[in-house]
């Protein structure tokens, strides 16, 4: 009886019965037993068990940070050969039966895309490129379809899959593939993948080109995955679409978080709520749209170098270690200058500084990682590192300091992410400042509004409220979204960058938690108070922004009396 080995998978585990079905499914296609139409739904059935088994490992893969590498390399292995083997069987078939156009055809289509859709995920989970040629084995089951007037034939590849067409199945993987270069993290390709499937469906592939409506082609002769249209001759192999809906998605998405609307649909909530939706959508609003898109090509070739640097990875952890450094250097400063003080003075200071509790170079570093900077260029740095790939993702902030130049750290954000022998990432890195320091903002409107209500609520005489003395004191990175005071990065006007006009303004690094472009904020550079409002966001990313701001006159109102 075909596939009566179904049954011992319900004894294995969720890797083990992976692996046992692909042993299974290439000795049966080796029988060549597939060609009979009852073996077919046979295979069906054994497919869609399978399926459920294979969605539940997927997950866990991807929403689990902590498996081991040997866990996380036979979980990726096994899941890739499984979705090989069944998209091999599917191709056969659709190769003997296409000419005879069964009615299975277009589930046999829509489940050979899904699956070599699938491989091209497991591969891009772990920084690798697609597989070889699966862009022109793609592109032979899309002209098939075309062939046989079903692209756009409504099908649920898997009883749990929405439904979709064929065309929507290609243009999810062709643009997935678009984004190959950008190194997402894995949860980043699930939700891009969710957000292609919910929102292609409707769009239709042309095989004639219209200017004033098309923005992407595949061409079906290559292997190549989607492309941007610029200058090019339209040749009959080129497929077309309009991609303007899902960028109206995009956009959409962007303004339910910002102004914290909530949706009614389901899957917008879930895409809005996504913990990678902001940086997500950032990047694919500048990769897919027609006004935002702007095409990356690194104008000064980085220099081959070998040295070691401390790394801080996120803004939380880049403040502190500017914050410590600034401490160490003030110390430095105190001790080195001693003026007219006396031997004794000088010797009963000596002792004191003994107890402080200051910052040290072991406490320094703990929040750092150790890192290799192999190429360089007054623009950027490439390095290896042996940080987690889970830890470390597009948009995030970085502090790079240079073991021989200790007193300077450099700040950039990570803008590539590729694996390297060795079990470490190549890590490209675009500088922002060499020269950002650490100042303390208060939100001047927040606190007002909070110590008014204080003030009204309060059954309590003399209850305290926010006070000048309170911006003085020291405040956390990122606080909480209860608080009024924070830390922020300084970045000044940088020439040492050449060719970046947005760093040739003054600027700050905030956390995106206090940002509100509406409101006031008071902030101390260098000594000097100021109130200030966030005028223009230069970029934005899960957990920071980066700003211009204008200085405004202080107004002696009594809001204003209550914190000066």
């Amino acid at each position: 009886m075909a596939f009566a080995w179904g049954k011992e998978l319900d004894g294995m585990d969720d890797v083990s019965a992976i692996e046992y079905a692909t042993q299974q499914l290439n000795a049966d296609a080796k029988k060549d037993i597939f060609n009979d139409e009852q073996n077919i739904e046979a295979l069906f059935a054994i497919d869609e068990k399978i399926h459920i088994i294979v969605d539940r490992i997927t997950s866990h893969y991807i929403n689990i940070d902590n498996l081991s590498i040997e866990l996380e390399e036979r979980i990726a292995n096994a899941v890739f050969l499984y979705h090989r083997q069944l998209y091999l069987i599917y191709n056969t078939l659709i190769d003997n039966l296409a000419p005879f156009q069964p009615q299975s055809l277009i589930v046999m289509l829509a489940r050979a895309i899904n699956n070599a859709t699938q491989m091209i995920k497991w591969r891009f989970y772990n920084y690798q490129s697609a597989p070889a040629n699966v862009w022109l084995q793609l592109s032979k089951l899309y002209l098939v379809a075309e062939k046989q007037a079903i692209l756009d034939s409504y099908v649920r590849a898997y009883p749990d899959k929405e439904i979709t067409t064929l065309s929507s199945a290609y243009i999810q993987a062709c643009m997935l593939g678009s984004l190959e270069s950008l190194s997402f993290q894995r949860k980043q390709i699930e939700l891009v993948s969710k957000m292609l499937a919910y929102w292609t469906p409707k769009i239709l592939i042309q095989s004639t080109y219209d200017e004033n409506k098309h923005l992407f082609y595949v061409d079906t002769a290559s292997d190549a995955a989607a492309k941007r249209i610029r200058n090019f001759k339209p040749l009959p192999s080129y497929r077309y679409w309009c991609f303007d809906s899902v960028n109206l998605k995009i956009e959409l998405c962007l303004s339910l978080i910002e102004y914290n609307i909530l949706p009614k649909q389901q899957e917008m909530k879930d895409f809005i709520s996504n913990q990678y939706a902001v940086p997500t959508l950032e990047i694919l609003k500048t990769e897919w749209s027609r006004a935002e898109y702007k095409r990356q090509r690194r104008s000064t070739e980085r220099a081959k170098t070998s040295k070691y640097a401390s790394t801080t990875y996120g803004f939380e952890y880049t403040c502190y270690h500017i914050k410590q450094h600034e401490n160490m250097r003030i110390q430095r400063v105190g001790k080195s200058y001693q003026g007219n003080k006396s031997f004794d003075e000088r010797l009963a200071t000596h002792s004191l500084s003994k107890d402080q509790n200051g910052p040290n170079v072991i406490y320094l570093d703990l929040g750092a990682a150790q890192s290799k900077i192999i190429d360089e260029c007054p623009k950027g740095i490439g390095m290896y590192t042996n940080k987690p790939a889970s830890e470390v993702s597009l948009g995030m902030l970085i502090g790079v300091t240079i073991s021989d130049q200790k007193d300077a750290t450099k700040i950039g954000v990570i803008r590539s992410i590729k694996p390297v022998i060795g079990n470490e990432l190549h890590i490209g890195i675009e500088l922002l400042s060499t020269t950002a320091f650490c100042v303390e903002a208060l939100n001047v409107s927040a606190a007002t509004a909070k110590a008014k209500n204080v003030a009204e609520n309060s059954s309590v005489k003399n209850t305290p409220i926010v006070t000048r003395k309170e911006f003085n004191e020291s405040v956390g990175f990122n606080g909480n979204v209860n608080e009024t005071s924070f830390t922020c990065l300084y970045l000044p006007r940088e020439f040492t960058i050449p060719q970046h006009e947005s760093l040739q303004l003054e600027s700050l690094i905030v956390p995106r938690l206090h940002y509100n472009k509406n409101d006031t904020y008071r902030i101390n550079i260098s000594g000097t108070d100021m109130l200030v409002k966030f005028t223009e966001t230069l970029e934005h990313h899960d957990n920071w922004l980066r700003v211009i701001y204008t200085q405004v006159l202080e107004r002696k109102t009594a809001a204003d009396l209550s914190l000066t």
